[in-house]
């Protein structure tokens, strides 16, 4: 049996998607699964911490010569519907299997209207009952799946993710001049920009001047870019908000691993209800603390007051409270930090996955 993850992100390197197809791949490799990622349009090969990948120009034809009985091919694919279904029909004329990846709400993203409602009406009805499993990332995803899959489909739900390097290891510590740290969107749909600069704005008064507010990533990319420029200056907080400008991968984590405090407020959207922020599992695992909104699958793992500061949505000064409180009591922060990485340590390191996976790969078909 051989497992060919197929997709059209950037590999070994790129953002979240990328992320998490490393995570599949070393957990399959890390549980006994022969497991290849197959890029395309792509070219060039490689090897990634034991997971081999391959660029192609044409996927199907790709798949035709190499797909044997009893291999599976692993979609990660997003909206690829006629592409999708033809992998399927293949497989299974080989006596193999077809998997996919859910981790967000198809065509859930964005704004939902009647055309976003009948492409996710025509993926569901057309490729879910081809498909012979579903990994879906959160509970109502999950639901999602069974309702739409054949019965004879197997399901598991696997969580964000997390690498083991770089993030779960060492002692907790945080920069001489503390500060908040953000390495999220700009937009606030999706990370509820305006709603962390107003918190911070109404906590700035009690902390101590020094604390500051680092934010990686493009502004200027943001529709919401003029608006945060306002709060800024209507909360006069001009020298105490940093924009670094987009990141690479080691920078960004030399600010995380120094942090004293992440914010992820999330609106309860169809994104943010399906889906299971990456950024959190990175967060958890470099031992950060984080004041969260109550919204989605997080809430499913994290405890307020011990793995982190979980507040309403929607509440700015319930937000702003949650600041005040974490860098009024630094003992308690640096113990809800520790908490949180001991809780990425046992649920969301890739390789504690690779049983499970392994499992129900191995159940296809049975």
């Amino acid at each position: 049996m051989k497992v060919f993850i197929l997709t059209t992100e950037s590999f070994p390197d790129g953002m979240a998607a990328t992320h998490r197809v490393r995570c599949y791949a070393r957990a399959l490799v890390g549980g006994g699964i022969d497991c290849e990622v197959v890029l395309f349009p792509s070219e060039g090969q490689g090897l990634y911490k034991g997971v081999r990948y391959q660029g192609v120009r044409d996927v199907l034809d790709y798949v035709k010569r190499n797909l044997g009985c009893g291999d599976v091919l692993f979609l990660y694919l997003g909206k690829q519907l006629e592409l999708t279904i033809s992998l399927a029909e293949l497989a299974r004329s080989r006596g193999a299997f077809c998997i996919r990846d859910l981790c967000e709400l198809p065509y859930g993203t964005g704004g939902q209207n009647l055309k976003t409602f009948y492409f996710r009406k025509r993926l569901l009805h057309k490729q879910f009952p081809r498909l012979d499993g579903i990994i879906s990332i959160s509970d109502r995803l999950s639901s999602l799946a069974r309702k739409n899959a054949s019965r004879s489909c197997k399901h598991i739900k696997v969580p964000i993710m997390v690498e083991p390097e770089g993030f779960i290891e060492g002692e907790y510590q945080e920069a001489s001049e503390p500060y908040i740290f953000h390495s999220g969107t700009f937009l606030e749909r999706k990370d509820g920009i305006l709603g962390m600069i107003k918190a911070f704005g109404l906590a700035a008064p009690e902390l101590d001047p020094g604390v500051k507010y680092i934010m990686a990533g493009n502004l200027d990319s943001s529709p919401q870019k003029e608006e945060i420029l306002g709060l800024i200056s209507g909360y006069a907080l001009q020298d105490r908000i940093v924009f670094t400008g987009p990141l690479q991968d080691e920078e960004l984590r030399k600010y995380l691993m120094m942090a004293s405090l992440t914010i992820l407020n999330k609106h309860p959207n169809s994104q943010n209800l399906n889906g299971f922020s990456t950024k959190l599992g990175e967060y958890l695992a470099a031992a950060r603390p984080v004041v969260i909104t109550d919204v989605g699958e997080a809430m499913n793992w994290l405890e307020d007051g011990r793995t982190a500061y979980v507040t309403p949505h929607g509440d700015t000064n319930a937000l702003s409270n949650a600041i005040v409180k974490a860098f009024g009591d630094p003992e308690g922060r640096r113990n809800i930090g520790l908490n949180g990485r001991e809780l990425a340590m046992k649920s969301f390191d890739c390789m504690a996955w690779s049983k499970p996976l392994a499992a129900f790969i191995n159940s296809l078909g049975k």
